[in-house]
């Protein structure tokens, strides 16, 4: 399959997402994970804050001397280092919370794409089950990225404590999250289209600068404080919106 969008365009799905959050076959399965992701957001960013400063304070007055000139590209880098991971921990937990709901976004959107917008309501039996397979769907990404996770955080940190190499630190953390993005984004449509997640990741990993393009985006808008809780069902739905149009043959 031949990719029709550039991967720097990618930010323009999740804008076409956020137009789309309103529509009313959409607008109370945002409200309701928005509510919840108010309270996660308030204690995540209140985390980070209490140690990001000193942790960067410390990081800086470990660079030799000689190296002294550098000192503040490495305190932007690292800077960027615990953005990516701000960003990534409130989505991993978000989306664990959401997942329930945006599965029914996922399946809604796509049913929009494919000319089905006028189709009757479903009934609350089937939006449970669709819930729960959402839910579960989504322990089985957690369970493919902690361990991968874990083993990046491990080298990341290693290296950080290396001078001039410590500068790829925020580009090896970066680069797998906006992987782990562009995976958790595209289930959501994969699930509904009945795609097993092992195949969604084959389709992802074909179309790679793509998948990695919009990842990338998912963790810009992850990254931004207080929009970020409505970019989140954004991305949701920009990440529908590219699976329609560039990953599935339906």
């Amino acid at each position: 399959m031949t990719t029709k969008l550039s991967p720097l365009a990618t930010p323009s799905l999740i804008i076409e997402g956020f137009k789309l959050l309103w529509h009313r076959r959409l607008r109370w399965l945002v409200i309701i994970p928005l509510i919840i992701n108010i309270l996660l957001f308030s204690a995540v960013t209140w985390v980070a804050a209490t140690w990001v400063g000193d942790w960067l304070s410390w990081l800086t007055a470990t660079v030799p001397e000689w190296l002294q000139w550098l000192a503040w590209i490495i305190w932007l880098l690292f800077a960027l280092l615990v953005l990516v991971i701000y960003a990534f921990t409130f989505t991993l937990f978000a989306n664990l919370i959401g997942s329930p709901f945006y599965g029914i976004i996922a399946e809604r959107v796509i049913a929009m794409q494919r000319g089905d917008s006028d189709s009757a309501p479903q009934s609350l039996t089937i939006l449970l089950a669709i819930a729960r397979d959402s839910f579960l769907r989504e322990l089985q990404i957690l369970a493919y990225l902690l361990p991968r996770t874990i083993g990046v955080l491990t080298i990341t940190f290693m290296i950080s404590f290396i001078p001039v190499i410590n500068i790829a630190a925020p580009l090896i953390a970066g680069s797998w999250a906006a992987w782990s993005m562009a995976i958790q984004y595209f289930d959501y449509p994969a699930d509904t289209d009945q795609v097993a997640f092992r195949e969604a990741r084959q389709m992802a990993g074909e179309q790679r600068w793509l998948s990695l393009g919009f990842g990338f985006s998912a963790l810009g808008a992850a990254a931004i404080p207080v929009l970020n809780l409505l970019l989140l069902p954004s991305t949701v739905i920009g990440g529908t919106l590219l699976w329609c149009r560039e990953y599935s043959d339906k």
